[in-house]
């Protein structure tokens, strides 16, 4: 299994570069944020927000920085919301509706979440070159630790159907799945009780 540490904020530039490769054509960004959604703009996004997810000791990533994960941990789902409407005004200012979509979006995502405690993967992303060698599968693994050793959930909710198989794998499973209002994408929300089975290895 990979090492898995904390991301220092001197590295949120390198991973911020990462996660705008990874997520610049995923629709829960590109969807809201339109014509708007390029790598420079989601790796500008990223950065804004890792830089204050790192500073609280939420994001975590793989050595040589080819694997990224944000876990939020249990009580904190509004403080992060918070830091989300926080960069708001740079989302408002690139998109034609001010950002109307991408706010609608997200509050709708935040009505989702569980009532109960859960550790919260809010993001992850490996280099493309890395896939396959078990990056994604270490970083999942590292946050399910966190969420067993606190005896609640993991929850993600993720807008790539092929996605679904792969978090199954690791010992979620989809509790709803919906279109988000106004024709926006479909999401899948997943969900991973304490004490299921260890996830399975591999990419």
């Amino acid at each position: 299994m990979h090492a898995v540490e904390r991301a220092a904020p001197e590295r949120v530039a390198s991973l911020a570069a990462l996660l705008g490769r990874a997520f610049a054509d995923d629709p829960m960004f590109a969807w809201p944020l339109g014509a708007a959604s390029t790598r420079e703009h989601a790796e500008g996004f990223f950065r804004a927000f890792d830089e204050r997810l790192a500073a609280l000791g939420w994001l975590w990533t793989t050595s040589g920085d080819h694997g990224v994960a944000a876990w939020v941990p249990p009580g904190q789902d509004a403080a992060m919301m918070d830091i989300d409407r926080e960069l708001r005004p740079g989302i408002a200012a690139v998109t034609p509706d001010r950002g109307a979509r991408y706010e609608a979006m997200w509050e709708w995502i935040a009505s989702k979440l569980p009532d109960e405690p859960f550790w919260y993967l809010d993001h992850i992303a490996v280099e493309a070159g890395s896939r396959g060698s078990g990056l994604g599968t270490a970083l999942i693994q590292h946050g399910l630790a966190m969420a067993e050793r606190d005896g609640v959930l993991a929850f993600l909710e993720t807008a790539r159907a092929e996605n679904v198989g792969y978090y199954e794998r690791r010992g979620f499973r989809v509790v709803v799945d919906d279109d988000v209002p106004d024709g926006g994408p479909h999401l899948w929300f997943m969900s991973r009780p304490p004490g299921r089975a260890r996830p399975e290895t591999g990419p």
